[in-house]
């Protein structure tokens, strides 16, 4: 029998652009979001009726070489794109990867943050959160998603998490690392940190690159699309994990969950121990943060999402054990490691308690609504 069950908790769906105007309000429709191509070949989106030309930076240069080249983008892998789009599919795929279920986030939904209505942007996450829930029908005990919210306006954000917290596909609350001029640690989001405590919703925070929001990194990769997606995941994660401790939000809302997702454990000891120092010769910036950074971690309050090709695994868990550390498959991302991923880390030198944790203890501890899963998921021999 199997000896743990695999709790993937950082997949994504490939949602179709068309999902802006098929499932949202008909009063949106003439307004959401609308890809095109111009007549010189560039990529462009018209949102609202305008032109929104710095949208999803597409191409880049590579490093040494003179501006203008446009080296085309990644965006899914092609065995599995479909998955991306149909739950069902999905499905099969976890099947062969052994994993039992998964949490799934947007790939470009949360972009609609370019739009500046605020009535329009909330109805565009309405959108994505309408179609994912038809995505996740496909088997909500197996699959489940993030609802997507508005950042920029934390009072259709609990709207929209009030609207849909009850439904059987809910598993998170997916969220960026800034929005415009304000980092997490703002009072403003308070209210927002409130509601997921109350609703036991874990806070998901994951970057994009080279899309809005645009992360710490995306102009100074000066057009090179390796340097920016090299830069922007793990200094976006840095910056969050920083402001939700140090603004003290796992002090006022101690029952409050957040995961950091994307970027890797690697920088995980280094931050922590930076940040220790940091806060501590300059405890005037953080005079609510009630715990050493560590603590976070231990404490049961804040996840990281491990990535099957690093390296420095065994040596990062040695530092800061494995409290928090989550796995993730990227599914069905073009950097993905379909179809091993798991295969990947069970061959890793880690103790069989330490695999347990990482691929279902913790994932259940961050994921409370997958606690049905001891019950309904196959446990394969």
């Amino acid at each position: 029998m199997k000896k743990y069950r695999i709790i993937d908790c950082d997949g994504h769906v490939a949602e179709p652009f068309s999902l802006y105007t098929e499932y949202c309000e008909p009063e949106f429709r003439e307004r959401a979001p609308k890809p095109f191509v111009k007549d010189d070949g560039t990529r462009a989106v018209i949102i609202d009726g305008k032109e929104f030309p710095a949208f999803i930076k597409f191409g880049g240069r590579a490093l040494g070489k003179l501006e203008g080249d446009d080296i085309v983008r990644p965006v899914q892998k092609p065995a599995v794109s479909e998955g991306g789009v149909h739950g069902a599919v999905r499905l099969k795929d976890m099947d062969v990867e052994g994993i039992d279920a998964a949490i799934v986030y947007p790939s470009g939904a949360a972009s609609m943050c370019a739009i500046q209505n605020a009535g329009l942007e909330s109805a565009m996450y309405r959108a994505y959160n309408r179609w994912l829930a038809e995505y996740c029908s496909a088997d909500t005990n197996r699959i489940k998603g993030n609802v997507l919210v508005s950042m920029r306006h934390p009072e259709l954000a609990i709207e929209e998490i009030k609207r849909v917290a009850n439904e059987d596909w809910i598993g998170g609350i997916s969220i960026t690392p800034h929005i415009d001029n304000y980092n997490l640690d703002h009072p403003r989001f308070h209210a927002l940190w409130a509601v997921a405590q109350e609703y036991d919703l874990p806070i998901c925070v994951h970057a994009g690159s080279g899309r809005p929001p645009y992360g710490l990194g995306t102009e100074e990769a000066q057009g090179c699309h390796m340097l920016r997606h090299l830069m922007t995941h793990p200094y976006e994660q840095q910056r969050a994990m920083a402001t939700l401790m140090g603004g003290g939000v796992l002090d006022f809302f101690p029952e409050l969950r957040v995961a950091f997702i994307e970027s890797g454990i690697g920088w995980v000891p280094w931050w922590l121990d930076r940040m220790e120092r940091e806060t501590e010769l300059l405890g005037a910036h953080t005079p609510f943060m009630k715990r050493r950074p560590k603590q976070y971690m231990e404490d049961g309050q804040c996840f990281v999402s491990l990535l099957p090709e690093e390296a420095c695994i065994e040596g990062t868990l040695d530092q800061i054990g494995d409290a928090g550390i989550v796995f993730a498959s990227d599914y069905p991302h073009w950097d993905c490691g379909f179809p091993d991923t798991v295969q990947r880390i069970e061959r890793r030198n880690l103790s069989e308690a330490t695999k347990r944790n990482i691929f279902e203890t913790n994932a259940l501890r961050l994921h409370s609504r997958f606690s049905s899963l001891v019950e309904s998921v196959r446990i394969a021999s």
